[in-house]
């Protein structure tokens, strides 16, 4: 089978859209950090959301209900994220469960 010279067709599975984003990962969150910090006088989730569509396709998928879950809802004249969300954001696309892989240089039994 001679695949020289032929134009890549990505597969079926390779074209379909990601049926979950990770919203908090290092790539998208300064996207949206950013709009928001932007934005001036009273908070404005649609125009953010309309803000982040227009540059990146990616946000189609992002709605307005969740970045209101992200929102501190105590601080009204600017958009200020919870502390919640910031945690999730420092842990980024760290695993949630225990640790499996140890360093065999490491002593675990003291």
């Amino acid at each position: 089978m001679k695949k020289e010279g032929k134009v890549y067709k990505p597969t079926k599975k390779e074209s379909i859209p990601p049926k979950y984003i990770n919203w908090h990962s290092p790539s998208l969150w300064p996207l949206i950090d950013q709009a928001a910090r932007q934005q001036g006088g009273k908070p404005n989730l649609t125009e953010l959301l309309r803000q982040l569509q227009q540059r990146d396709a990616r946000f189609i998928r992002l709605s307005q209900q969740r970045l209101g879950e992200w929102r501190d809802k105590s601080v009204t004249d600017r958009i200020v994220w919870s502390k919640k969300t910031l945690e999730k954001v420092q842990k980024g696309f760290l695993p949630g469960g225990i640790q499996t892989h140890f360093n065999i240089f490491v002593s675990h039994l003291k």
